[in-house]
């Protein structure tokens, strides 16, 4: 996208529609300009062509943001979500939008520290959450939404943005280990056999835990992602279990818990 002269301003670290677009307002005003000439100027400084190509550069930065009130989003798992503030009504249309141009384009599920903030904050939030994709979307007679999204991998925000018209966050996704080695077979086991205890105290299953083992045994961490789906414990234990650095401890944290319920 950039000009043969090349650019003469480097964007900042991390740009924002906002501020450049008072930069663009308040060139129009020192040159005289219209606005649009202004935008068209500015972008060109930036190394641009046009207005609209900065700011799709500074938009993909940026994922659509959904805040989680009382639940923690796991890789792998799919969550029904029930929508009602407008910011993150805002979030999945944005994500649709620009599904037309992406296929599959990604919306970030991080959970809120407390449930009962209705405005939150960046101080409200977790910074580790997951990416997903809408997989449906139904408009309910009382105005909110349900949407239906799948969990694919997890990631780290660098950055929320709260004050504009809907929910966002620049973030990285955050590799996931892989362990294949014995004991992390042994492990799995013991985390199977200490969940099937749990699942008869509690009365509760995993319906689908049969027909994943295949990818289990591809992927131990798949099982700890789907058990702690399940898991009955407070939001901070799950987002400590989606935090860990990798499948092994978080396997272990899991088998603890079950332990414990036992």
């Amino acid at each position: 996208m950039s000009t043969s002269h090349g650019p003469r301003k480097r964007l900042p670290e991390n740009p924002s529609e906002e501020n450049l677009r008072k930069q663009a307002k308040r060139l129009a005003a020192q040159e005289d300009l219209q606005l649009a000439a202004a935008q068209s100027l500015l972008a060109i400084e930036y190394g641009y062509k046009g207005w609209a190509d900065l700011m799709r550069a500074v938009a993909s930065r940026f994922v659509p943001l959904v805040p989680l009130r009382g639940m923690v989003a796991f890789p792998h798992e799919v969550y029904p979500i029930f929508i009602g503030r407008r910011r993150s009504l805002k979030a999945i249309e944005a994500a649709e939008d620009s599904d037309s141009l992406a296929k599959h384009s990604p919306i970030l599920l991080v959970a809120q520290r407390e449930a009962a903030v209705a405005t939150p904050s960046p101080a409200d939030m977790y910074e580790v959450g997951t990416l997903g994709v809408i997989a449906e979307r139904h408009r309910l007679p009382d105005g909110t939404v349900k949407i239906v999204v799948e969990g694919k991998k997890r990631a780290r925000v660098r950055r929320f943005v709260f004050h504009q018209k809907f929910f966002k966050a620049e973030a990285e996704d955050i590799e996931e280990a892989s362990d294949r080695s014995v004991r992390v077979e042994q492990l799995v086991l013991g985390v199977l056999s200490a969940f099937h205890k749990y699942a008869r105290h509690e009365r509760t299953t995993i319906p689908e835990l049969a027909t994943r083992m295949k990818q289990i045994e591809e992927d131990p961490s798949i099982l700890s992602y789907l058990i702690a789906h399940h898991l009955k414990i407070e939001v901070a234990e799950q987002q400590a279990l989606l935090e860990c650095v990798n499948p092994v401890e978080r396997l272990e944290k899991i088998r603890g818990y079950l332990e414990a319920a036992n």
